[in-house]
Parts: structure tokens; sequence; C-alpha cells
């Protein structure tokens, strides 16, 4: 097991933090590009809420790190370098690995798809040209969790109620078989 889900830190998180956390990320990300100058993997987990490292996350992150190292020995893409950063706000990983980032995006796309959990996964994949999103790969953007509507819309007119979106979360832990 990669992160000890029973050692989750259950801190409620305030948004600067979360501002820090990303700026933090884009900036390792970016040391990632220059030092390997390959297609580099970003993961995060999308959990809504003020608590971002529970034992549940922390499960359904184990899950979709595995899931992605099994697919880079599946299509046999070399990874150049990977780690995985235990924070507060959420754990983070990063891989490089040698492969076109619309190859691994099209490939993590569909992972987070066909995974029950992976509609909790955020796997951005950044190549020489910037973030690769999932229409630039002619793919829909990523669900609501509750209404199966743009899930940016529903975040940014806060449609849903941090209580149902929790619930929802709950159910596909559940559906998953992961709690």
């Amino acid at each position: 097991m990669l992160l000890l889900p029973e050692q989750a830190t259950n801190h409620k998180v305030t948004l600067l933090e979360i501002l820090l956390s990303r700026e933090s990320r884009q900036q390792r990300q970016r040391i990632w590009l220059a030092d390997y100058q390959t297609t580099v993997v970003s993961l995060t987990m999308v959990i809504p809420g003020e608590i971002k490292d529970s034992e549940l996350s922390r499960k359904a992150f184990n899950q979709a790190w595995d899931e992605i190292n099994q697919l880079c020995n599946l299509q046999s893409w070399m990874i150049q370098a990977s780690e995985v950063f235990n924070l507060p706000t959420g754990a983070e990983g990063l891989l490089a690995i040698k492969q076109s980032a619309d190859v691994v995006k099209h490939a993590c796309v569909a992972m987070e798809q066909n995974n029950p959990l992976g509609r909790l996964w955020d796997i951005d994949v950044i190549g020489e040209q910037g973030s690769i999103s999932r229409q630039a790969i002619g793919m829909p953007p990523r669900s609501c969790f509750i209404c199966d509507l743009d899930a940016r819309v529903c975040a940014r007119q806060r449609t849903h109620s941090i209580q149902d979106l929790h619930a929802a979360m709950e159910a596909l832990f559940h559906h998953a078989d992961v709690v």
C-alpha cells in the first residue's frame, strides 16, 4: 500500500492552503517537464469539501496510482521518474513517462471512465505544449458526481450541496467496494 489510509490527517483545509498547494503542484510540474523533457502525469483526487486527506481519499489515490503504473507496464511505457507527495491538501503523484502526451491522455481518460472510482481521479497529462484537456482529444468534459452535467459548471454555480456531493462520493466508494 502506497499511502497508509489509517494515517490520514483529516485536516480541514482552507482556501489559501488549496491555492498554495495548486501553485506548488504547478511549479513541480514545470520542474519535471524541464528536468525530464517528456510527458508528465499528475495525479490528484477530486474530493469535495474541506477534508482532502481522509482514509477513503487515500484508498482511492492508491488505487489510481496502481492503475496508472499497471497501464504503463501494459503499454510498455518507460517511467523515468515517479514520486508521491503526501500533503494535508490531498495526495499528489507525478510520473515522467516516455510516451506521447496525446496517447497517454487518451489512455488515462479511458482509465478514469472504466473504473468505478475513476470519477474521483484527476489525472492531468502535461506535454511540451502544456496540459492536455479532454476536449483537445475529442472527449467530453468531466461530468458532475450527481447530475452528469459539466462538473466545472456545477462547481462554479455550487449547484449541489457539499453534503449531497459527499453522499454521491460515498456511493462511488461503496460501488467500488473500497470502504
